[in-house]
């Protein structure tokens, strides 16, 4: 009977075994096959609680070239031209294991995320074969991103370091179509990508350009979406790009819905849009009518088709939830900036070459001074873009907080959109309200990311 027994245990273990191998390797090939075919339409994808992300170094097709880039991909190392999406669900814990396979010394940065500031990454050195593990509770959904934040930092996220994060609740489902849409570029050199970082090209139309290539989740033509009649769709649109604005055009009219992970407390109808690097913003995509067509979607030299595929069901309902925001502009707007922030640049020799300084108040990132503030309270804080060059903007970035822009040169702007990044423009004083709920030392920079090496980064410092 003893031996029957073990005999039985035995059996049972190996299939056991067997059938627990059968799942994985079924679960790694639906995850490859996914891969191949569009990693970047997570309309069906399970959100999760434990992720681990592998940083790596290795040759991809990006945009018809051979690269030598990075990516954040996942354990088995598929190939996501623009990395891996992380898709989380707002309010649940999550697990997420950092391994550095990229032979280089990084960091990674959790961008958007309202986190506790010892989550937030950028004092957090990753040495080649580190690993570090972080716990996140999203108190938000929507559309966020991961990059490195090791200086310089431009050289690595214009290599690949980065992906999307995606925060979602149970609305999300109601969407038949969920794509995430990763804006980037390549350029012939870092340094031809410095001498145009912050010019905004918002009216110029770069196709053709030789010297630019833009791309679309890594590709200079994205992977198809597809759409029918009575259906509609969620574009995620993140600018990855390490220097530069993108314009999005359409051939039809899409609505904004949100902005830097936040839902609009009225949402809008265009048919194109501007995006500082940095930047996200979410569209709704509803169409019409029985005939089917084919429309092209442009970023620059890159673009996506979607397909429609007509019929005559009557146009769908969304299931987009405006925010009420509270309009932090009533407990500063009768008082003078708390906090003031000059931002200009000079040109220095450096050796026989020469380089940028990139400015706040006159001093340059570790020179700049850090502003205290009290966790809980509203300050009124002052941007100055004082650069002498017409066009230049510096889109500046706020670790720990989202805030609203209260008014430009004096003007009330009568905006409660939330934003963790805005392009503060040529010329114009642009007043901002926010309000830390973590404490800790919280930076603030351009994510201009050459004008970040260059200097042009300080810090708040919340008690």
């Amino acid at each position: 009977m003893k031996l029957k027994k073990k005999v039985y245990l035995g059996t049972f273990v190996l299939a056991t075994t067997i059938l627990l191998s059968s799942c994985s390797s079924t679960n790694n090939f639906k995850d490859k096959q996914q891969v191949k075919e569009d990693p970047y339409n997570i309309t069906l994808k399970e959100s999760r609680t434990n992720v681990k992300i592998n940083i790596i170094s290795t040759t991809s097709k990006i945009a018809d070239k051979k690269e030598r880039h990075y990516q954040y991909t996942d354990e088995s190392e598929n190939n996501y031209l623009a990395g891996m999406p992380i898709i989380l669900d707002k309010g649940k814990e999550a697990t997420i294991k950092v391994s550095n396979k990229s032979s280089t010394t990084t960091n990674v940065h959790w961008h958007g995320l309202s986190i506790p500031n010892n989550q937030d990454g950028p004092d957090i050195t990753l040495n080649n074969k580190g690993e570090k593990t972080f716990k996140i509770t999203p108190k938000e959904s929507g559309t966020f991103w991961v990059h490195s934040h090791y200086r310089p930092v431009e050289t690595q996220v214009t290599k690949g370091m980065y992906a999307p994060i995606i925060i979602r609740t149970e609305t999300d489902k109601k969407y038949d179509l969920d794509e995430v849409m990763m804006l980037g570029d390549i350029q012939e050199s870092n340094e031809q990508n410095s001498t145009m970082a912050g010019m905004n090209m918002d009216d110029m139309d770069m196709s053709g350009s030789a010297s630019i290539t833009d791309t679309i989740n890594g590709k200079k033509i994205a992977s198809n979406l597809k759409i029918e009649g009575g259906q509609i769709g969620k574009l995620r649109f993140i600018n990855a790009s390490a220097n530069n604005f993108k314009t999005i055009k359409f051939p039809f009219k899409v609505r904004v819905i949100a902005k830097d992970g936040y839902n609009l407390e009225q949402a809008y109808e265009t048919q194109n849009f501007n995006i500082a690097p940095g930047q996200r913003l979410d569209v709704e995509v509803v169409l019409t009518g029985k005939e089917s067509k084919t429309y092209t979607i442009k970023d620059g030299n890159a673009k996506v088709k979607l397909i429609y595929k007509g019929n005559d069901k009557s146009k769908a309902i969304s299931p987009f939830i405006p925010l009420k925001a509270d309009n932090l502009e009533k407990y500063v707007s009768d008082k003078a900036p708390d906090i003031s922030m000059k931002l200009t640049e000079e040109m220095e020799m450096n050796g026989s070459e020469m380089k940028m300084r990139e400015m706040i108040n006159g001093e340059v990132f570790p020179n700049t001074e850090t502003f205290n503030v009290k966790v809980g309270q509203v300050y009124k804080v002052q941007f100055e873009n004082a650069d002498k060059m017409a066009g230049m903007s510096h889109p500046m970035h706020i670790h720990g907080a989202h805030f609203q822009i209260i008014s430009k040169n004096g003007h009330p702007t009568n905006d409660t959109t939330w934003y963790d990044t805005y392009p503060m423009d040529q010329g114009i004083k642009t007043d901002i309200a926010i309000k830390f709920d973590e404490p800790g030392v919280w930076m603030v920079h351009c994510h201009i990311l050459n004008h970040e090496d260059n200097g042009m980064m300080t810090s708040f410092t919340a008690k």
